[in-house]
């Protein structure tokens, strides 16, 4: 979609189309497109139309002309236009851009630094010199760098093993007449002159075709390289680098977010960690503390016992073992005191008795 600035010299007016059709109409009647109200100017006086990317301008038969770039264009004739170029009709000027925003005026999704760089680009490329010539240069094959440059002069360059050919390729691949470049459209045009090999634009076999900067040509295997340093599309590069920066924002943003989102899991992760070895330490404290009071009950039962035994001249004794009675020397009965002294007696004789045997 072009973008199209129409400014009234006379009365400084100024109005900004964005038109989607193909063929864009200018007038002094409402029937056209972009209205240009004025005696001077033809009922219908051209018109732009677009083929692909490309758009092209077209006087149709106007009374007083149409001038591209402050030069007379011829009737009903294609002339490519480029970015910024300037259509005057009588008091009316028409600037032209192929995308929706100017170079200078940037949408406000551009930063400062999208700014400098492409303001930096467009003061390399005023550095340029915008009158070099179109250029086509050989890339391989028996005539590998050979370059044809088309100077203002020069309107027609014929390729082909003729001899005479302008830009001579001896090559079995290529026919005698193969193709041709004529000034034409506003630009350079590839003619194929019914090759035997054909004639391709970047892997396209084409009869006809308005050369860009940077398309490759192939005649038979032969590889030729289109430059026009005219061809250099500003607007395009700035776009491409907000795109590129954008893009790269929003990747820095997308990681970003992954990077918090693996911390806070990490972080839950630990937390869960932690709780769940509170929560063990606090159960094998309960533990000790439940086996503490049991022992703590346990002996509280035994205790009873051992102090009723001791009172009752028992002797102490493990716990679930029978009691037997203490021997004190002031708790033995008559009976019992006679048996001792006779076994005393006894064991006395007997050792008597051994002493006398072993004498002898």
């Amino acid at each position: 979609m072009p973008r199209l600035t129409v400014k009234n010299l006379g009365s400084g007016e100024e109005q900004v189309y964005n038109l989607p059709q193909d063929i864009i109409s200018f007038g002094r009647t409402s029937a056209c497109d972009i209205e240009l109200p004025d005696k001077s100017i033809s009922r219908k006086h051209a018109e732009m139309v677009r083929e692909g990317e490309d758009y092209f301008l077209i006087d149709l038969k106007s009374g007083n002309g149409t001038f591209l770039n402050d030069k007379k264009i011829r009737p009903i004739e294609k002339h490519l236009l480029r970015p910024s170029d300037v259509v005057k009709i009588e008091q009316f000027e028409i600037h032209f851009a192929p995308l929706e925003e100017s170079m200078d005026k940037p949408v406000e999704e551009d930063t400062d630094t999208d700014i400098i760089e492409i303001k930096m680009i467009k003061k390399v490329l005023k550095a340029l010199d915008k009158d070099a010539s179109p250029s086509l240069e050989v890339l391989n094959g028996v005539a590998e760098g050979k370059k044809i440059l088309f100077s203002d002069d020069l309107q027609e360059v014929d390729i082909g093993r003729d001899p005479k050919c302008t830009l001579f390729i001896d090559d079995p691949v290529i026919s005698r007449k193969h193709a041709k470049l004529i000034r034409k459209w506003g630009g350079i045009v590839l003619q194929d002159l019914e090759s035997r090999n054909g004639s391709f634009i970047n892997n396209e076999k084409v009869q006809e075709k308005l050369l860009r900067d940077g398309d490759k040509v192939m005649l038979g295997t032969i590889k030729l390289l289109y430059r026009n340093p005219q061809d250099v599309n500003i607007e395009a590069i700035s776009q491409e680098i907000s795109r590129k920066k954008k893009e790269a924002l929003l990747r820095e943003a997308e990681l970003m977010e992954i990077a918090r989102k693996k911390q806070e899991e990490e972080e839950a992760k630990a937390k869960e960690e932690e709780e769940a070895q509170a929560a063990l330490k606090a159960e094998e404290e309960k533990a000790k503390e439940e086996e503490k009071k049991a022992e703590e009950a346990k002996a509280a039962e035994v205790a009873p016992v051992a102090a009723g035994a001791r009172a009752a001249g028992q002797l102490p004794a493990t716990p679930g073992a029978v009691p037997v009675p203490a021997i004190t020397a002031t708790g033995l009965s008559l009976l019992e005191k006679s048996m001792i002294g006779v076994g005393g007696l006894v064991l006395l004789a007997a050792l008597v008795g051994i002493i006398s045997i072993m004498l002898k």
